[in-house]
């Protein structure tokens, strides 16, 4: 899977090889887990997108799965 995200860069591969490569490139948020970080940008779209991201899942891959689809269906993130 290829998304492009709003400030145009581009991921690639699985969800969570996708949602790995925004937390490589996000400040501050080196010791949270896959699931630590994937609630850290649920909280993060709604409080400054205003975006309400429905993510579900009780394993890391499932919360990166949710979370690619989500960005997807919010318009945070397009389709490669």
């Amino acid at each position: 899977m290829v998304i492009v995200m709003r400030d145009g860069r581009v991921l690639q591969g699985t969800a969570v090889q996708i949602v790995k490569g925004m937390q490589d490139i996000a400040f501050g948020v080196e010791r949270l887990s896959l699931g630590e970080y994937v609630d850290w940008v649920v909280a993060n779209a709604q409080r400054f997108e205003s975006a309400t991201l429905n993510v579900q899942g009780e394993t890391d891959e499932a919360k990166a799965a949710s979370l690619v689809d989500e960005m997807l269906r919010e318009g945070l993130a397009t389709r490669g």
